[in-house]
């Protein structure tokens, strides 16, 4: 069991965390990637991060997220790319990655142990 978990934070909408994700791609600084789970009849779709020098703290493990109802969800659910239009504040859910910025989307068999449980 993991008792350190990280700190859930909701965006208001998923321009929001698409936005969010956007901002954290550095060239030569690694890949940025959303991970997707389905829990309690939602698909959640999310970006983990770190709030780095919280007073005393070394950083503060963050995980941004926006959930989805199953039902209604279904472009996300198969989707395995976000593609963010540059130039312009618009979006897509695909299969294979398109002109523009692809973010990959890594699909987890389950919720991580060091998400809470208490997502919506």
């Amino acid at each position: 069991m993991v008792e350190e978990k990280v700190v859930p934070i909701k965006t208001q909408s998923l321009a929001d965390l698409i936005r969010l994700t956007a901002s954290t791609i550095i060239p030569s600084h690694g890949v940025t990637y959303l991970i997707k789970f389905n829990y309690r009849n939602k698909v959640i779709l999310g970006l983990l991060g770190v709030f780095r020098d919280y007073y005393k703290y070394y950083g503060i493990p963050i995980f941004y997220y926006y959930s989805f109802d199953e039902s209604s969800s279904s472009d996300i659910t198969s989707a395995n790319y976000v593609i963010l239009y540059s130039g312009e504040e618009r979006f897509e859910f695909s299969k294979h990655p398109k002109p523009g910025i692809s973010i990959p989307i890594v699909s987890l068999v389950e919720k991580p142990a060091f998400i809470p449980d208490d997502i919506e």
